[in-house]
């Protein structure tokens, strides 16, 4: 799985908590770094990114592309946003949103629900 995210202490808080559920995480701080894991990486099964990133595209363009390139991957979308957008309905590769802040935890969970949906 692909976490993306510019902000560092974010990251590695979601990175951890996702690794101690025993999965396997590769980091990005931005989308242009997730193109490049993406495109490496065939096999990432969920991601979870930032809408508000530097770089050549946000967290909706990198969804947008996702959707183009990958689209049996699905993405989580955090936004620091109040009241979220239903991002969903703008791209149906985007399974969850959550609101910062959130309990790493959640999105732990909807992260292994999402893996299990994939395995059938």
């Amino acid at each position: 799985m692909l976490v993306v995210e510019d902000e560092s202490m974010i990251r590695m808080m979601l990175v951890d908590e996702l690794e101690e559920a025993g999965l396997t995480v590769i980091e990005a701080d931005g989308a242009d770094a997730a193109l490049v894991h993406l495109e490496a990486n065939p096999s990432i099964a969920v991601v979870v990114t930032d809408i508000r990133m530097p770089g050549s595209m946000d967290g909706l363009g990198l969804a947008s592309w996702m959707h183009d390139h990958t689209p049996q991957c699905p993405i989580i979308i955090t936004s620091g946003f109040a009241s979220p957008p239903d991002f969903a309905a703008i791209n149906p590769a985007i399974a969850c949103v959550w609101a910062k802040p959130y309990a790493a935890q959640d999105v732990v969970v909807c992260v292994a629900d999402l893996m299990a949906k994939q395995l059938g």
